[in-house]
């Protein structure tokens, strides 16, 4: 069944060559037939007897003009042929067409992710040695001359999650701004007695509680082993104990960018991060080494962490710096210097230092810095 317009019409023809006197009628009458679904059941080029019973049924009748042994040799013949064509075709191989290639696309240019810092030194080849097991200091840090203060006991780390808390109930205290204003009852009877007279009322902002966290947090090589102290403040911020609040990762000291804490590869502008403070509302806490662990800070070092804290200081109401490192190690270190310019908001990890950091008052202009020496 070759064709679909004319199923078996080479049967036909073969059937009047053989002399049976078949009408174009009885040919549309099988064709009728097959669109009814007879003579095609369990027809898959195997089974012919369905098919040879409707041709019989309809082209075979008791006369001489249809034979009906002609009928069936002609449609042994025929079944025959068909039965060799299938086979034939099923023992060729078939041979896969090319699929015409595909033009190519052009590359899609990926964003440019901001290198990170790397450290500021690096071995060269030459220098570069196998390790040796003999016993040596801290590398990087400076000598401490007497150790007998310097205590860094397990229970130190991390920073209980109470402390972490009440640092952040305390650093959240209310205070006066917004265009909301209520009498200052004080200030008003002053005036009056100063006066001798009355002439107004005094107002005054009334106290809000907004207030927004922003954690930096360095995420250097040096940093590593110190992570777990952190640990505490991060599931505060994650389990919303601590809100609003975001986290950024920085190395050594924030340039132009800071990275994403869940997407350490998506990197954020440092001017977009600045824009988004309040003056009078976000809360900045660092969590770094402050160059603690170079007894030789680059220049570049040290330019980059005073343009950062200069840039950083207009834009909050309070930062604190974390150093995990205890006093001991700052000095002689850049970080004996970033402590000088926070004038005292640079603590190690104690309980003590944590909460009375917490408790100083906001400044009412902005973050005071001390010039370098």
């Amino acid at each position: 069944m070759a064709d679909l317009d004319c199923p078996f019409l080479d049967l036909f023809q073969r059937l009047q060559q053989a002399g049976m006197k078949l009408s174009p009628e009885q040919y549309d009458l099988l064709r009728q037939a097959l669109s009814k679904g007879f003579g095609l059941e369990n027809w898959e080029g195997q089974n012919w007897d369905d098919l040879r019973q409707v041709c019989r049924v309809l082209w075979v009748k008791p006369s001489r003009n249809y034979d009906a042994q002609a009928f069936e040799t002609v449609f042994d013949h025929y079944v025959e042929q068909k039965c060799r064509e299938i086979r034939s075709h099923q023992r060729r191989e078939v041979k896969p067409t090319p699929t015409p290639a595909k033009p190519q696309r052009p590359t899609r240019q990926l964003p440019q992710v901001p290198p990170r810092k790397m450290p500021m030194s690096q071995p060269s080849l030459e220098e570069a040695k196998a390790p040796v097991a003999i016993k040596t200091g801290l590398a990087g840090l400076p000598e401490v001359a007497n150790t007998d203060d310097l205590v860094l006991t397990p229970t130190q780390l991390p920073l209980p999650q109470r402390t972490v808390l009440d640092s952040w109930r305390l650093l959240r205290r209310p205070l006066r701004e917004g265009i909301r204003h209520e009498l200052d009852l004080e200030a008003t009877i002053r005036q009056i007695t100063q006066e001798g007279y009355f002439s107004d009322v005094v107002m005054r902002p009334v106290k809000s509680k907004r207030v927004e966290l922003m954690v930096l947090v360095d995420d250097s090589n040096v940093m590593l082993p110190f992570r777990p102290a952190l640990q505490p403040l991060v599931e505060a911020i994650e389990n919303h104990q601590i809100t609003p609040a975001t986290l950024y990762r920085f190395t050594t000291f924030p340039d132009e960018y800071v990275y994403d804490w869940q997407t350490p590869t998506r990197a954020v502008p440092l001017d977009r991060v600045l824009s988004r403070m309040h003056p009078r509302r976000t809360i900045v806490l660092i969590w770094g080494d402050a160059g603690a662990t170079q007894t030789n800070p680059v220049d570049g070092h040290r330019q980059g962490l005073m343009t950062f804290l200069t840039r950083l200081s207009p834009c909050i109401r309070s930062l604190i710096w974390l150093n995990p490192l205890p006093p001991q190690r700052w000095s002689g270190t850049l970080a004996a210097e970033v402590a000088y310019w926070l004038d005292g908001r640079m603590t190690h990890l104690s309980v003590p230092e944590m909460l009375a950091l917490a408790k100083q008052p906001a400044s009412d202009d902005r973050l005071f810095l001390r010039p370098p020496v």
